[in-house]
């Protein structure tokens, strides 16, 4: 991997052959026990990204980015961005939208 793009940390996520029931996106089944709240308004991500005054030389260390809405415009912006998060399913969403991405 190149010194920019997006990193993981979290084990390694395992493919499960069951979709999940209730509220989800792309079949994961969130745990708001576990603190687990996934930000899906545009604006909002664009509003947080704008505001956080972010320069093209930035290292950026998000914690539980969830499914990448706000790990995807971080970086946009930033040099790099750490993600950490240890739910593996969330690890195999983020990998999955990072796949070919211009910044990884």
């Amino acid at each position: 991997m190149s010194s920019s793009g997006l990193r993981v940390a979290g084990g390694v996520a395992k493919r499960s052959g069951a979709k999940a029931k209730g509220k989800n996106f792309s079949g994961i089944e969130f745990h708001k026990s576990k603190g687990q709240h996934i930000l899906k308004n545009p604006l909002v991500v664009q509003s947080i990204v704008e505001k956080s005054g972010l320069k093209s030389t930035d290292v950026v260390l998000e914690i539980g980015p969830g499914t990448g809405n706000l790990t995807m415009k971080l970086l946009e912006q930033a040099k790099k961005v750490i993600a950490v998060e240890l739910d593996p399913r969330m690890v195999l969403e983020l990998q999955r939208r990072g796949q070919g991405a211009p910044y990884q």
